[in-house]
């Protein structure tokens, strides 16, 4: 059997499903409705010749043959995307120095940042990894071009933010009973306040078991069963529980992000990176974050 050529906008709409999980998130995600998505796919089942998505009563999977094209599509779409901006881009010389929370600092968001440097061959990049209270001091003394940060209480609200999940995690070994113990990162992080307000109006008793400045650090604690975190949506490992109220745990809120640069020297690179940085947390910050890494699409309809 002879397939026919792809078509790249086919390819982004079966992607899309993959990615969404049902046709009328991907259609959100693709500025297209939810028909014209659904032709796209049944285009391209026709074109290879054999089911890519096998449709049930409440769930959708990804055919042997899906999964095939998936790897591939991956990388046609990946490249395709950087050959359009290698022609569209402007000519950018100079350094850039990037600063990210260590959770966001995962093999999605640097490869980002590595295809930049891929497309701006003449642009040098330096990254540094820290809390979001370091990163805007360092903004303030400006030691860093720009920063991905929890929004600041102190400075003006930015016009535009994403809101990513946070959880309470927790491996299977570890006693749920009061007092709880609890792995944190130390004053001035956010999440502690958020934590300790929680628990308090559902009654719960704590103590603090591990205080620790590295997520890294938080993540093998709460593998080994030492004890609870409070951890955003990217930094949730395969193998981590998420505790939900019927669990006895309190629904915690949202964290905002926002790209935060200097409010003086500003280049043309910062510019650039900022907007592209920006269209990428709009578009991919999801329930589960997109940055925290590359997951196999797991198509139940929600």
């Amino acid at each position: 059997m002879t397939i026919g050529r792809f078509n790249i906008e086919l390819l982004e709409a079966f992607v899309a499903v993959a990615e969404a999980g049902n046709v009328t998130h991907a259609g959100t995600r693709l500025n297209r409705t939810q028909p014209c998505v659904s032709t796209q796919l049944r285009r391209l089942e026709e074109r290879v010749g054999k089911p890519l998505i096998e449709r049930n009563a409440r769930t959708m999977d990804l055919t042997p043959a899906g999964r095939i094209l998936y790897q591939h599509a991956t990388e046609i779409l990946r490249s395709h995307e950087e050959a359009r901006l290698r022609l569209s881009a402007p000519e950018l010389t100079g350094t850039v120095h990037v600063g990210l929370p260590e959770w966001y600092a995962t093999g999605q968001l640097q490869s980002i940042f590595c295809n930049f440097v891929r497309i701006h061959p003449n642009v040098k990049l330096e990254m540094t990894v820290a809390d979001s209270a370091t990163l805007h001091d360092m903004l303030n003394a400006n030691e860093i071009n720009l920063a991905i940060a929890l929004v600041s209480q102190g400075k003006p609200k930015p016009v535009e933010m994403v809101e990513e999940p946070l959880h309470w995690a927790v491996s299977d070994t570890c006693q749920l009973s009061d007092p709880l113990p609890l792995i944190l990162f130390p004053e001035p992080c956010p999440f502690r306040e958020i934590a300790f307000s929680a628990l308090a109006r559902s009654g719960r008793q704590w103590y603090e078991r591990i205080t620790t400045t590295s997520v890294a650090a938080a993540q093998v604690a709460v593998l080994s069963g030492a004890g609870i975190s409070c951890l955003p949506s990217g930094a949730i490992l395969e193998g981590f529980k998420l505790l939900k109220e019927q669990d006895g745990f309190p629904v915690l809120p949202a964290t905002q992000l926002a790209i935060y640069t200097q409010s003086s020297s500003q280049s043309p690179i910062v510019d650039y990176l900022e907007g592209h940085l920006s269209e990428l947390m709009q578009n991919t910050i999801a329930p589960r974050s997109a940055l925290a890494g590359k997951m196999t699409p797991d198509l139940r309809v929600v």
